[in-house]
């Protein structure tokens, strides 16, 4: 109704007003000017009681059609009625009116067919009949009537209702009040909608929307996932073909300094003999010092030989060990002995020849820890000095120190000090024969005896090799492996 008015009634109303107006101001003013003279002149005397008439009937008549037309606007003609219920009664919406006391009033075919009542079956009975129970005690009906008595919108409230077999519903409700002649609201009007079948499948849309949610971020996690281990992949690939790159270039390095180490010696020895041979008269003398530099050199390839064997048994785990209990400071006075002869600048600090627990290991394969680590600490010590060793027995172990005051070690260097082909420097070999297989081995011989070997290295200052050994009394079984040893392999040459 308000709409109507609003939008229709309301505009025309406006220009009546306007329209009344000016049809009493024309006719007043075309009877002032064309008639009121001429009656004065035929009635003098009646003139006054023909204007009182004129403007009272005039007036009174123009209220009338007024009226009569508004009357006519605002009468619903009962076609318009008839069409109007028709319309309410078809409509798939539930449309309900209701008195004050929220009894149902009118029931229309919408409503039938969304909560399966007869009107007959309902109408007089309360609308509470179609709550929930756990939504009577919840005053939500009071709080919807006092919302539409008040004149505040009611418009697509959500809620819950019951169908006749007990179904819940969720409904979206439109309320207005309905008013008397007197302008009191004597009920409601409702207009309920069913949107369980919307609810159902905007929930359907959620949780779907929510699965494929959680799928994307788990694909993406997996995603994540692999793209870390492709780049770890990718990490570890490029450092292997760094180490390969490495080790080749070491091998490079290791065949050509294995070829200037063979080529020494042979020359040294093909030169002895050449000259032993052209010598028309040899004496004692001067054979034996040609025999030592065959000797020399002669030792010089054995080891050398010995060295790359012993590489390949120890990366192939074949390395042999004739272990026995042993002390092990007369093998370091064998070994100072020898090298004390191969030098004038550098000289032996031994440590105190106190009462040193056995150990337990082979013999040959200690001497040549000893001799290796010991002909290091002469070759790197250019400027001479003094070489201290230091030994200390633990619990479980012995702990050798040889502690030289050479030329150090960068520190970037220290982590690769023990790898196979290792040198210092490309150009040492100028000044100090080798092949870079000493540390390797010495490692590899300390390790077999599951000892542990390490290095501490001060640049231009000097460094310290520390190994250890395992003590003979901690051996119960004179067979019994040391935790970590390998295996002898029987039949295989040492």
């Amino acid at each position: 109704m308000k709409s109507w008015y609003e939008g229709g009634l309301l505009p025309q109303l406006k220009r009546l007003r306007w329209l009344v107006a000016l049809a009493v101001l024309g006719v007043a003013l075309s009877y002032r000017l064309l008639i009121q003279e001429y009656i004065a002149r035929q009635w003098p005397r009646s003139s006054w009681v023909i204007d009182v008439l004129f403007y009272g009937l005039l007036g009174a008549l123009i209220v009338w059609l007024s009226l009569t037309w508004l009357i006519r606007r605002l009468q619903v003609t009962p076609g318009q009625a008839d069409h109007l219920a028709t319309v309410g009664a078809a409509s798939t919406y539930a449309i309900v009116s209701l008195d004050k006391e929220w009894n149902i009033s009118t029931w229309n075919r919408g409503a039938e067919l969304t909560f399966r009542y007869r009107p007959e079956e309902v109408i007089g009975r309360p609308f509470r009949r179609l709550l929930p129970e756990d939504l009577i005690g919840t005053g939500e009906l009071e709080t919807i009537s006092q919302q539409i008595v008040e004149g505040r919108c009611v418009h697509e409230y959500e809620t819950e209702l019951l169908t006749k077999e007990g179904k819940r519903l969720t409904v979206q409700l439109t309320g207005n009040p309905l008013h008397s002649d007197a302008s009191e609201v004597t009920g409601f009007l409702l207009i309920l909608r069913d949107v369980t079948t919307v609810k159902i499948a905007d929930e359907r849309m959620r949780r779907l929307y929510w699965e494929l949610e959680q799928k994307m971020r788990e694909r993406t996690r997996t995603l994540e996932l692999a793209r870390h281990e492709l780049e770890e992949s990718n990490a570890d690939l490029h450092q292997a073909y760094e180490e390969l790159k490495e080790l080749d270039r070491l091998k490079s390095d290791f065949v050509s300094m294995v070829s200037h180490e063979l080529r020494s010696p042979l020359t040294n020895i093909s030169g002895a003999v050449e000259l032993m041979l052209e010598e028309e008269e040899l004496s004692d003398e001067y054979v034996r010092r040609m025999l030592g530099v065959v000797g020399e050199q002669s030792e010089r390839l054995i080891r050398l030989v010995r060295g790359v064997l012993d590489v390949s048994r120890i990366d192939a785990g074949r390395l042999f060990l004739d272990r026995r209990e042993m002390g092990i400071f007369p093998i370091l006075l064998r070994v100072v002995d020898t090298l004390e002869a191969t030098t004038n600048f550098h000289w032996f600090e031994l440590p105190a020849r106190d009462e040193l627990p056995l150990v337990w290991g082979d013999e040959d394969r200690i001497e040549q820890i000893l001799f290796n680590l010991l002909d290091n600490a002469i070759k790197f010590s250019p400027s001479g000095g003094p070489i201290r060793i230091q030994m200390e027995a633990r619990e479980e172990e012995i702990m050798v120190s040889l502690t030289d005051p050479g030329v150090g070690i960068p520190a970037a260097r220290l982590h690769g000090i023990f790898q196979k082909f290792h040198r210092l420097d490309s150009d040492d070999s100028r000044e100090t024969y080798g092949h870079g297989l000493g540390l390797y081995i010495t490692k590899g011989l300390v390790e077999a005896h599951a000892g542990k070997i390490w290095v501490e290295s001060v640049e231009g200052e000097g460094s310290t090799f520390s190994f250890t050994l395992p003590l003979a009394c901690k051996i119960s079984d004179p067979h019994e492996l040391p935790p970590g040893a390998s295996p002898p392999t029987l039949g295989e040459e040492r």
